[in-house]
């Protein structure tokens, strides 16, 4: 019988030794890099010479190590590059998404003399409320936007008049925030339940006689909590609603079945009640119930789910400070 002769295909074994070296060197390689112990850094990480660099003047400056690395962590570059001393409380401040460096001494100032935790001084001080009310008041460049903010800070221009105005149940509204309105009136009504626009649009002037009309009676102190002075009202953009069950604006309208309904449906129309009884300090204003200010359905149903004023939207959101 003959035996078989084995035929060696030389091309094929040359593919077979190549690939099994192929896979040598990929296991010797993957080998030493999971046991690679040495400190010295790759050769393209600018991170770590970021890091190495802003460590180093945060130490320079008195920051331990330690507080130094959480401090880099936190914040960007171009903001330590602004930091020029020890501030005992920077960590702590850092670790807050709305902090702002050029705040800081003011953040320092309202921690010496109040007792806030470090997220409710950054908020007051972003909002201005460390300051009197009236005082750095600044005029809206965004006096268009739907999301323009009016305070006691932040003033329109003497000038403006919101374009676009219709009449809604008796009252002028900038049309978007009219139309809402008008579908708000409509969709209560469905309800059984009766509402009306008691007041929307003033011009600067109408604002001016009815501030004027409060101080003559009851002193500036007073008139402050209740009126806004000309050019810082709501009422001048066009975009907020007084509304009432029975032609009156009182405190008592937040026990009717209607402020109940405004409550958990006024965010679906894009409005807000714009000064609620827990942030008078915030607002600057007395509690009113019958003030609604609209500000677009998604915007005004994140404020409303998280229970904040619209300042407060405003440094969280818009980066205000």
């Amino acid at each position: 019988m003959k035996k078989k002769k084995v035929v060696i295909h030389f091309g094929n074994l040359i593919i077979v030794l190549l690939v099994i070296a192929i896979l040598g060197v990929g296991v010797y390689y993957m080998y030493n890099k999971l046991n690679d112990k040495s400190d010295t850094p790759s050769i393209n990480n600018g991170n770590s010479v970021k890091d190495s660099k802003v460590i180093k003047k945060l130490t320079d400056l008195g920051y331990s190590k330690s507080d130094a690395e959480e401090i880099s962590t936190n914040l960007e570059e171009e903001i330590i590059n602004k930091i020029d001393k020890k501030y005992n409380n920077l960590v702590e401040y850092s670790k807050i998404k709305y902090f702002h460096i050029e705040n800081i001494d003011r953040y320092d100032k309202l921690m010496e003399d109040e007792n806030y935790d470090v997220e409710e001084v950054i908020m007051r001080v972003n909002t201005s409320i460390d300051k009197d009310f009236y005082s750095d008041i600044e005029t809206v460049n965004n006096v268009d936007d739907l999301l323009v903010l009016v305070n006691k800070y932040y003033a329109l221009p003497e000038d403006y008049k919101p374009k676009d105005l219709i009449t809604v149940d008796g009252e002028q509204m900038q049309r978007v925030a009219g139309e809402a309105l008008e579908k708000m009136l409509d969709d209560i009504k469905e309800t059984g339940l009766h509402l009306q626009a008691q007041s929307g649009y003033r011009s600067l002037s109408t604002q001016k006689r009815l501030y004027d009309n409060r101080v003559a009676s009851e002193g500036v102190e007073a008139a402050d909590r209740v009126q806004a002075r000309p050019g810082h009202s709501e009422h001048h953009t066009g975009l907020a609603i007084d509304v009432s069950h029975d032609g009156t604006l009182e405190e008592s309208f937040d026990q009717t079945e209607q402020f109940t309904w405004l409550k958990e449906n006024a965010h679906k129309y894009g409005f807000i009640l714009r000064y609620p009884k827990d942030k008078v300090y915030m607002t600057g204003y007395d509690y009113e119930p019958w003030h609604y200010r609209y500000v677009g359905v998604e915007i005004a149903t994140l404020i409303h789910t998280e229970g904040i004023t619209f300042e407060e939207y405003y440094v969280k959101y818009k980066g205000l400070y």
